[in-house]
């Protein structure tokens, strides 16, 4: 019994990972709340996140708000492309959601549903990617935007994985609705264990070209 109190217990430590999730999770809600900020607030989650599965030494809301800062200018016109994509993808929704109320529109679904389908899947990894690589790595916005774009459709079983995770999360925020507190940070937790074999190859292989980590 006296091991539960002993604070290298591996309770502690895991209790200890579950907080710095929760924190993570309320700097990003905190953080996005001016909209154009999102970009930023999600990056620095996964280069926090990051470290994490890596296993270095990690100050959450110090390493939060260094990567916030540093990722802050570049990210401002991305988030601007990524809510209007987000916009689209929520009226391509509505669409779905009155074809399917409204019998007399629903000879559209046959049109709308797979463009939806296709819309928020290339949205959802796309930005995944992107916020992902720009956590990681120093490069121009042109080679960002590529990068991320060919990493989603030639590592195709972690874009599937990524999108089952983003459904795992709908599915449990519909069952437990006070899960979308810590939403934020158990993505991108998942995320990050998912890519970063992948980024570990890109810094290692000689025949990509080399990258620089942030």
């Amino acid at each position: 019994m006296s091991g539960f109190f002993d604070l290298d217990a591996p309770i502690w430590a895991w209790m200890n990972e579950v907080a710095d999730v929760i924190i993570l999770s309320l700097l990003w809600w905190i953080c996005s709340c001016g909209i154009i900020t999102i970009g930023a607030s999600t990056t620095a989650v996964f280069y926090v996140l990051g470290k994490k599965v890596r296993k270095e030494q990690t100050y959450v809301v110090a390493d939060f708000f260094k990567s916030f800062k540093q990722n802050f200018k570049q990210s401002i016109p991305l988030t601007i492309v990524y809510v209007v994509a987000a916009t689209s993808c929520i009226l391509y929704g509505i669409l779905v959601i009155d074809g399917i109320l409204n019998p007399e529109h629903s000879s559209m679904l046959k049109f709308v549903i797979p463009l939806a389908i296709l819309i928020v899947f290339e949205f959802l990894n796309y930005s995944t990617y992107l916020w992902a690589v720009l956590s990681r790595f120093d490069m121009k916005t042109k080679v960002l935007c590529k990068t991320s774009f060919v990493m989603t459709h030639k590592h195709l079983l972690t874009t599937l994985l990524n999108t089952a995770l983003y459904g795992l999360a709908v599915v449990l925020i519909l069952r437990f609705p006070f899960l979308i507190v810590v939403a934020p940070g158990l993505i991108i937790l998942g995320q990050s264990f998912l890519m970063q074999n992948l980024f570990s190859h890109y810094i290692t292989s000689d025949e990509e070209t080399p990258l620089t980590e942030a």
